[in-house]
């Protein structure tokens, strides 16, 4: 959550929605004309490499879904609270939002 000013110029807060993924595995894959030997061996440099690399230990990623930009006035109807770092869960049912404090 942010502060900025909507198209208006009144005073308004930004709200970034995220979906919390796994990060699934990396498949590594060697052409098959490629003898097995050094295939196994380029697979081994590879997954080394990748352990090394930094935020190769982050098993989770957040994907960006919606961005909601709200008046002081709405946040009150919403009973959201502006903090920094403040977390929500958002449901969407039958064309209501309904936030959860985390």
């Amino acid at each position: 959550m942010r502060a900025v000013r909507d198209v208006e110029m009144r005073e308004c807060y930004q709200i970034e929605f995220v979906e919390v993924r796994e990060r699934p595995p990396m498949v590594m894959m060697t052409p098959p004309e490629v003898p097995k030997e050094i295939s196994d061996m380029m697979i081994e440099i590879s997954r080394g490499v990748q352990r090394i690399l930094p935020g190769a230990q982050v098993k989770q990623y957040e994907l960006k879904k919606m961005t909601l930009i709200l008046t002081a006035e709405e946040l009150e109807a919403f009973k959201l609270k502006p903090y920094p770092n403040q977390t929500y869960e958002l449901t969407i049912t039958e064309g209501t939002l309904n936030f959860k404090e985390i």
